[in-house]
């Protein structure tokens, strides 16, 4: 895929909606590993729903 530097913010957050791949390998040496592409829809569930869970989660013990 395409991987250019143009695709990379800071060369840590990747997004590249023409990419298919939801993960993807960290561009700098940060340790091993694979980033979310964040031009796929997908990524951005795998990201919300943690939120989503906590909004739940506090919403119902302040009740």
């Amino acid at each position: 895929m395409d991987d250019d530097d143009g695709h990379w913010l800071a060369g840590t957050i990747y997004f590249n909606s023409k990419d298919p791949r939801i993960l993807v390998p960290k561009k700098l040496g940060f340790g091993l590993g694979r980033t979310l592409n964040l031009g796929h829809p997908v990524s951005w569930l795998i990201v919300a729903i943690p939120f989503v869970i906590m909004l739940i989660t506090a919403v119902t013990r302040t009740r």
